[in-house]
């Protein structure tokens, strides 16, 4: 399958989109672009097998 071919690819393009995105979100002043990308960040962290402080989803934090 391709996106099992060019699933690195994928994650980097997908990861370097939300860093573009990221910092054109904190050169604006509208506080309404901030929000956009929170829920698109949300998004990819529920779809994350790993949290921010790197521990698994579900996983208790000790």
């Amino acid at each position: 399958m391709w996106i099992t071919q060019h699933g690195a690819a994928v994650l980097q393009i997908i990861g370097g989109v939300v860093s573009v995105a990221t910092l054109i979100v904190k050169l604006t002043p509208t506080p309404k672009d901030d929000h956009i990308l929170a829920k698109v960040v949300n998004v990819l962290s529920a779809l994350s097998l790993c949290n921010a402080d790197g521990s698994f989803i579900g996983e208790q934090k000790k």
